[in-house]
């Protein structure tokens, strides 16, 4: 695909993820978190397994993360979509884009914050609508016009990104040495740690202890796939409300 339409394309769907798609969409149905939008980069890129392993590998690292007061950890959008499409067009190793990633999620913090400064523009305009009794502008105004500052501060920095940036990572790349790049898969290692660490302090029940002590010695001393384990582990978890639930 060209280098330009696929910019284009990521920045459209990395603006839209971040602001315009439905709330439901994006948190009931997780359609912003980075998994699925390694799923999203993966069809983009024509490799569906490596920006699987991607998005997977950078929604680690914010398992345990939470919105209070509407106040977020890291912009989920950039670091999802846009990380992974950077880490995929460079050919990063998913431990050391997962790195790339958290950076560009705390920088997305400032996209955020600008639109949501900026928005207020549109939103006192949309008061005095309402006062003048237009219900069709007040109308316009929420569904269409609080869209162009956010456009405009998350589709530009995306698509810069995008087109420059990963040429730019290639080349960095090529001049950086081998040392550099291990050190960023080892931090890339323990940031998922520390967000499997931040949900189990939401979750943490000591009668559920044997079940992440089984799983760990699963993996660790019989090679067992993770993915098996997941399942496993899922199933167990529906065995368990079933029997909950039967017990009243």
């Amino acid at each position: 695909m060209n280098q330009v339409l696929l910019a284009v394309i990521v920045a459209l769907i990395t603006w839209y993820v971040a602001t315009a798609m439905p709330m439901f969409l994006r948190w009931s149905f997780y359609l912003g978190g980075p998994l699925v939008g390694g799923l999203v980069c993966g069809i983009l890129f024509g490799d569906i397994t490596y920006g699987l392993q991607v998005g997977a590998t950078i929604q680690l690292a914010y398992l345990g993360a939470i919105a209070v007061g509407g106040t977020l950890p890291s912009e989920l959008a950039i670091a999802g979509y846009l990380g992974t499409a950077l880490t995929m067009s460079a050919g990063l190793a998913a431990e050391a884009g997962l790195t790339v990633a958290v950076a560009l999620g705390s920088l997305g913090l400032l996209c955020r914050n600008a639109y949501m400064t900026l928005n207020s523009i549109v939103v006192h305009k949309a008061d005095q609508y309402a006062a003048a009794g237009n219900a069709k502008m007040v109308r316009m105004m929420n569904q269409y016009g609080s869209q162009v500052v956010p456009f405009l501060c998350y589709f530009i920095p995306s698509f810069l990104a995008m087109y420059l940036g990963s040429q730019a990572i290639e080349k960095l790349m090529a001049v950086i040495p081998a040392k550099i790049i291990t050190a960023l898969g080892v931090t890339g290692g323990l940031i998922p740690a520390l967000g499997i660490g931040l949900l189990l302090t939401y979750v943490w029940d000591k009668k559920f202890l044997p079940y992440a002590v089984i799983g760990f010695f699963l993996v660790a001393y019989l090679n067992v796939n993770i993915m098996f384990v997941a399942i496993l582990g899922a199933c167990i978890a529906v065995l368990y409300m079933l029997a909950r639930k039967k017990e009243g």
